[in-house]
């Protein structure tokens, strides 16, 4: 298990990679917006939208306090997989590969080990994830309750089922070889698409609803916005 001052260390990390996933996204959306065709600019303007105009540093603390905030349960999380699935001493302090076959349990064992906490992972862990993400980037930004429903109702089984097509590959690795203090951090670089995905899909969440407010605007689109 970590110590506070490793776990402490952890959530900044995470929270980092969260935070890159969110510039990367908005850049991106920028330079979209920047490159399109200067003829848009004479299309009717009737039903559009306002557009993003600069990069909001405000979005980005929130993915990083979002991913420093998730970090201790999602350490947790992974602690419970392997008291509850042990793999004995396969995935202990590093990746030898050489270790005696009194301490090692047989490849069946570990395989069926790693399928159980894979298994356990996606059909708990990952919707509890997702509904964190949602609700918590949601009340962040200040959404009221009929807000946060519709966002639920819009946002919830897309970003789900995204999340089913990166991570059971990426978490059979994860739970498989990589020790237990290594694997949010692991998570953290893999999941650098996922967060900007996120990203981008808090901001179309964004720029397909009503604002609350006229003129109220951030650099993704008409509507305040937003990890696992």
């Amino acid at each position: 298990m970590a110590t506070p001052r490793q776990l402490a260390k952890i959530a900044l990390f995470n929270g980092s990679m969260v935070a890159t996933g969110n510039i990367i996204a908005q850049v991106f959306m920028l330079w979209s917006e920047r490159a399109a065709p200067a003829a848009a600019d004479n299309s009717p303007t009737v039903g559009r939208r306002e557009s993003a105009s600069s990069y909001d540093p405000l979005q980005t603390l929130r993915f990083f306090a979002y991913g420093v905030a998730f970090t201790p349960i999602s350490y947790r999380w992974h602690a419970f997989l392997d008291a509850r699935f042990p793999m004995g001493d396969i995935v202990a302090g590093s990746l030898k590969k050489s270790v005696t076959a009194s301490s090692k349990m047989p490849l069946s064992r570990s395989a069926c080990a790693v399928l159980k906490r894979l298994a356990v992972d996606q059909t708990i862990f990952a919707p509890f994830a997702t509904f964190a993400f949602v609700g918590g980037m949601g009340a962040m930004e200040g959404l009221g309750p009929n807000e946060l429903v519709e966002r639920f109702r819009l946002q919830y089984l897309p970003v789900l089922i995204a999340g089913y097509a990166l991570w059971p590959a990426a978490q059979i690795i994860n739970f498989s070889i990589v020790p237990l203090a290594y694997r949010i951090p692991f998570a953290g670089v893999v999941g650098l698409m996922w967060h900007t995905y996120l990203s981008w899909s808090n901001a179309r969440m964004k720029t397909n609803a009503l604002p609350r407010e006229i003129g109220h605007t951030d650099a993704l689109g008409s509507m305040v916005t937003v990890v696992n």
